[in-house]
Parts: C-alpha cells; structure tokens; sequence
C-alpha cells in the first residue's frame, strides 16, 4: 500500500513539474517533494499503528479433549476412526463389559436376597418373634447393597465412551485388544472439539485505544481473497511473564532479561461468520478499527485486501 501511495505522489510530481511544467523545479522544491512523502507516510503509518493496530501473529485455538475412561479394560470395538469428524453422543469405543455385568448380576442377587431377609424379620418382629435389632441389620444392608449396585450399574454404563461434543478424533492409535485404564496420564485418544477461539497477539502500546466491540478484520491463507469479519471480544491482560514460579532462587533480570511480551486479543467472529471452518493451528493476520481517525482507516482495509489475495501466490520452485 504504501508503494502504491509513493507511485500516485510520483505521478502527480510528474504532472505538476515535467508534463505541464506548472513549478520550477528548483531546488527548494526538489527538496520539498523528497521530504512531504518521507513526513507524510511516516505520519500516516504510525497513525495505522495507533488507530488501527495490525497484527502478524493471528491463531485458531480449538479446545481438545484428552480422552480417558473411567473404568479400566480391554477394548473389544473402536467405532472413531482417525480425522473423521463426529457428532456428540457418537461412539468412540467400548470396553469389554463381561466383569461388569457380572458384578451387577452378583449385586442384584444379593440385594434380593437381602430384601427377603429384610421381609421376613419385619414380619417375625410385628408377631413379636423377632428382634428390631435383625430388622435394622437388614435394612442397613439392603442400603448398602443398593448404593453398590448403583456403582456397579455406573461402572457398566462407563465401558461405551462417547464423543463429548461435535468435533473430531485425532491420530486414533486405539485398536481392539487394546487394555486401557482411568490415568489421567495414560489418555485413550485425543479429541480436538469443532468449537474454536481466535486470538491476536498485539504490543502493550498497540492497545492503548481498543476495547471490547470494536471492529476487527482477520485475513487466513486457508481463504485467500476472503476477509473475515469479526470484532474484539475482550483483551486479556495476563501473561506468563507477570508470574513468578515457586522457587528457591531469584529472579533473572540482568543478563538473562526475559524476552519482551504480547497480550492477547479474543476477536469474536460474527454469526455470518461462525459458521466457516478454521482449522485448529491457523495462521494469519488481523487488523483492529478503533473509534478514533475512522477516514484514514481506509487504508487499513486496503492494505488487508491486498494481502488477502496475495494469499494466492504459492511462492516455490516445485
């Protein structure tokens, strides 16, 4: 964009010294057309940079689900398949469910046997030929056993494990014969969810005029010629260089300095938007339009356009 501001000066210099001749070209003038670009685009520029802040470091951020069961065993079927994409309440897979049935079955048995129990003393009690002391025995069992079948009931339901939400299972290494177990640190298979963040990486003094609502623009080589429209959600204030770690030792800020930072911007796409795919990982570029010296943002727009289709060139020699 600039390039194109210098070429249309140069034209209009042309015009005015050499097609019509309407100044001298002297040298008071010579020097004045060298230093009106040199002032004015550098005005212009730093304007940009305060008004309408860029950004070269755009990311789509998806939340990712570390799949791991709550019950341990040997996996007999993986309906997820690696990359293909799912709906929520889907299978992903399922664990053999024989010893888990079989504790329901062996729970059930004896709840039934304990109920009968729990029948019979209440009935010897009311003729006075048993004791309460029995009765309070067998109802305290018959609870016990139903807060166990309940258990085991749960643990039955947790050998089919489900897709948490839309989205898609990534890098599927899970195969029938497989043994997994409720770790935490041992996670089944990753599940990466359709829903998405986009974040904006800006300088603290590139902030100084955004705040929530204004208007933002992101350009992604994934949609070359596309401008997404979107707006600025909240800036996040934190970063890990405002935190001190648990430590014994003290800070470094001599010849160590920790590198300078950047905060984050949310930028909320709108409803049109919300609905186009954006791969978790992607890379672009964003420009955010404040309230403030709204005609010269013109430029902004224009430089984003551009670079938008210049997303098109594939630049490589094979």
């Amino acid at each position: 964009m600039e390039l194109l501001l210098v070429g249309i000066y140069a034209g209009i210099v042309w015009l005015i010294y050499f097609k019509y001749k309407l100044l001298p070209w002297t040298a008071p003038h010579q020097i004045t057309v060298v230093v009106i670009p040199i002032v004015g685009l550098t005005t212009l520029i730093l304007m940009l940079n305060y008004f309408a802040p860029s950004s070269h470091d755009v990311r789509v951020i998806k939340y990712v689900v570390q799949i791991s069961p709550q019950v341990r065993g040997r996996v007999i079927d993986v309906p997820a398949a690696g990359n293909q994409h799912m709906k929520k309440g889907e299978v992903l897979f399922k664990i053999d469910p024989t010893p888990y049935q079989l504790d329901v079955n062996r729970i059930e048995a004896q709840l039934a046997l304990a109920e009968l129990r729990l029948s019979q003393t209440r009935a010897l009690a009311a003729t006075g030929a048993g004791s309460k002391f029995d009765e309070e025995r067998y109802q305290s069992d018959v609870r016990q056993l139903k807060a166990q079948l309940d258990q085991a009931r749960w643990d039955l339901s947790q050998t089919t494990v489900y897709a948490p939400s839309d989205g898609t299972p990534i890098n599927v290494q899970l195969r029938p014969g497989s043994y997994v177990v409720p770790l935490p640190v041992v996670q089944a298979m990753s599940f990466v969810e359709d829903e998405y963040q986009v974040i904006a990486l800006y300088q603290q003094n590139e902030l100084t005029q955004v705040k929530p609502g204004d208007e933002a623009e992101i350009v992604l080589p994934t949609y070359p010629g596309d401008i997404i429209k979107a707006s600025v959600d909240s800036i996040v204030w934190a970063q890990g260089q405002g935190q001190l770690a648990l430590s014994g030792t003290l800070p470094q800020t001599g010849a160590a300095p920790l590198p300078p930072g950047r905060f984050a911007v949310k930028l909320d796409l709108t409803d049109k938007e919300r609905a186009r795919f954006l791969a978790a990982g992607a890379l672009g570029n964003a420009a955010i339009y404040t309230e403030h010296m709204e005609p010269i943002q013109i430029l902004r727009k224009v430089i984003m356009r551009v670079g938008s289709y210049t997303n098109y060139l594939i630049l490589k020699l094979h």
